[in-house]
């Protein structure tokens, strides 16, 4: 069988809570591994179990089965982890793409094409070897819910501005050309990313850093996608973004119940002060996004936004009230 694209390698991280069934965990693997070896060389792809000792035998017979690599984590460090010592595991192999892509069923191998092709077009008109395609999401909310979709739209927001304002002070301008048909800014967050090789490289070397010394993977566990595309782009790389289809709801997730301050002010806090974002200028950033955001507006979310808010500016060394724009609209 001819491999459609055999310059590229996938890096899966895996992990299944230890309740689940069997079956379940046979039907997502499956699901996420079925039609692989027709776009990427089987030897190529890489499956990183999690530290979950439950799923050990059952994930590596199937990566085993065909013809995968399987690399496991002594212990629970969280995505971030996985995919960096996803992508060192596929250092010595002669690649230009690496596709992150998760184990739970919801990211579509047939989608991959469309994601390497731009990724070779960008690569073709700037001449840049830092490149990072997004499988950008067409609607967050019916696979994340009401409130996480609408912290990862802040979120999104906030960090592309945050981009634009630190490549304006070295006199650049972050290229919106290649996600500009579906959003002013890029879809930062999804799972489903091509990286050139050499920003796979640069994302393993931060989430490295960022859960070095920790027990649980550190800032790695929730900034895995947030913190290599800051480094990347702020690096001078380039981004784009092509519209992939999405589960509406995954079966299994390890950010369900996942803490907003630690998920979203942690991540938002390290790129503010990597990027050098002066604290008044980070303030605007967020009123900005936040007042635009029905999170804030929701008398049962108000007090925890609020507090995502004043924890990225007190680590700043800023104490400054929301300013709520105009009294009436």
């Amino acid at each position: 069988m001819t491999v459609a694209h055999p310059h590229v390698g996938m890096v899966i991280p895996v992990w299944y809570p230890a309740e689940a069934a069997p079956d379940l965990v046979e039907t997502l693997l499956a699901r996420t591994l079925d039609g692989v070896e027709q776009y990427c060389p089987p030897e190529h792809v890489v499956l990183v179990l999690d530290g979950q000792a439950r799923w050990e035998e059952a994930v590596q017979a199937e990566a085993g089965a065909r013809g995968h690599r399987y690399h496991s984590l002594p212990t629970n460090l969280g995505k971030g982890a996985a995919v960096a010592a996803g992508i060192a595991a596929l250092e010595a192999a002669d690649l230009r793409f690496i596709v992150t892509r998760d184990g739970d069923g919801a990211h579509l191998i047939s989608d991959l094409p469309a994601l390497v092709d731009l990724a070779e077009l960008m690569g073709a008109e700037t001449g840049k070897d830092l490149l990072i395609v997004s499988g950008g999401r067409r609607d967050r909310v019916h696979a994340l819910g009401f409130a996480r979709a609408e912290y990862e739209h802040v979120t999104d927001r906030v960090l592309w501005q945050a981009l634009q304002y630190h490549a304006a002070r070295e006199g650049r301008v972050l290229r919106g050309t290649y996600f500009a048909p579906h959003d002013d800014w890029p879809d930062l967050q999804s799972g489903y990313k091509v990286y050139s090789a050499a920003a796979a490289r640069m994302a393993a070397t931060a989430l490295r850093a960022a859960g070095q010394g920790s027990r649980d993977g550190g800032l790695a566990r929730c900034g895995v996608e947030t913190l290599p595309a800051v480094v990347i782009l702020s690096g001078g790389g380039e981004i784009g973004q092509v519209t992939r289809r999405t589960s509406q709801a995954s079966p299994v997730s390890g950010y369900r119940d996942m803490d907003p301050l630690r998920m979203y002010a942690e991540p938002l806090l390290w790129a503010m002060r990597h990027l050098q974002i002066p604290g008044d200028v980070a303030a605007v950033m967020l009123d900005d996004a936040l007042l635009r955001s029905r999170l804030l507006f929701d008398a049962s979310r108000r007090d925890q936004v609020l507090a995502v808010r004043t924890t990225v500016l007190a680590g700043m060394g800023v104490t400054q009230p929301l300013r709520w724009g105009a009294r009436f609209f």
